[in-house]
């Protein structure tokens, strides 16, 4: 199982966290009755430097966890046993092993689902970025069958059932862009300059993320270098990056100006690889405004 999950201490939060597979997991859930205009239950969430944290309840029990398009299961912060049944996974820093946990009921965002299958690891060093308690991650396989609305001006996202008309009204659509779906990743077109590109979308990133190999055909110009970055992963090793502010990015006519974007050799991300896909966009990208992510008709609709 291919992944990579980390985090900078010198760079505004450098994290994301992207384990490249899908796996079988329950899909038995029910919805809260309507209690806003949209029709679902709003919920707010927190930005700790870049990272989007929500409360949800486990298991009877309230509990901060990470939103992360990225991740394509649930994923615990917890301490390993050595009885449950182990996996592996490879990331930027090495091998990571966890056990499978099941969770009898997860409660999120007006949505319930039952026996939940989770990854256990210990991410506790994850707390030090947000200095709050974090108990896991909450991945694709939970909002997949939904539509996820992100409104960072305002700190809501909401999931929007398939074919439900949503309250947007009070939104204008700046920009409609199909995207394809590479694992759970929704993968969208960009130019930097002239270089065209294909990035993946990833809420849990605090910054950007781009191959290293595509850095040289990018005019100097448009880079603006950072120095002195590192970032410290699962296993907590510590390594140096590169990092620059990238001028102009350009995404369905639209320019973002000045986004940060780390430049690292992918070639370990098999998924990414093997599916031309360029990096990834998170953060930066997201605080522009307001974005609904349709997973069934493969659309982003961005709104201002």
């Amino acid at each position: 199982m291919k992944g990579i999950s980390f985090f900078s201490r010198t760079i505004a939060a450098l994290f994301f966290i992207c384990i490249f597979s899908l796996t079988g997991q329950a899909k038995a859930f029910s919805i809260d009755k309507p209690i806003t205009g949209a029709g679902l239950k709003s919920t707010s969430f927190d930005l700790v430097r870049g990272i989007i944290l929500v409360q949800a309840e486990m298991d009877g029990k309230m509990a901060n966890f990470i939103l992360d398009t990225g991740s394509p299961m649930m994923i615990l912060n917890e301490k390993q046993g050595g009885n449950a049944s182990e996996m592996q996974a490879s990331t930027l820093n090495g091998d990571l092993s966890g056990e499978w946990k099941k969770i009898n009921q997860f409660t999120w965002a007006g949505v319930h689902k039952f026996n939940v299958k989770a990854l256990s690891m210990d991410i506790s060093h994850l707390e030090y970025v947000t200095q709050k308690p974090i108990k896991g991650l909450i991945g694709y396989d939970f909002f997949g069958d939904f539509d996820l609305m992100l409104d960072f001006e305002n700190q809501v996202v909401t999931l929007v059932p398939p074919n439900y008309m949503a309250d947007t009204e009070k939104w204008n659509l700046k920009a409609e862009l199909p995207f394809t779906l590479e694992g759970h990743i929704p993968v969208i077109e960009a130019h930097i300059g002239d270089v065209q590109l294909r990035l993946g979308l990833d809420t849990g990133a605090g910054t950007n993320l781009l191959d290293i190999n595509r850095k040289k055909e990018i005019a100097p110009e448009l880079l603006a270098p950072i120095r002195n970055a590192s970032v410290v992963g699962l296993s907590s090793s510590s390594s140096s990056i590169v990092a620059a502010d990238v001028l102009e990015t350009t995404i369905a006519g639209t320019n973002y100006w000045n986004m940060r974007y780390i430049f690292s050799d992918i070639s370990s991300l098999k998924n990414l690889k093997d599916n031309n896909v360029d990096g990834l966009l998170g953060y930066p990208f997201f605080e522009s405004g307001k974005f609904t992510i349709n997973y069934g008709k493969k659309v982003i609709s961005i709104w201002e």
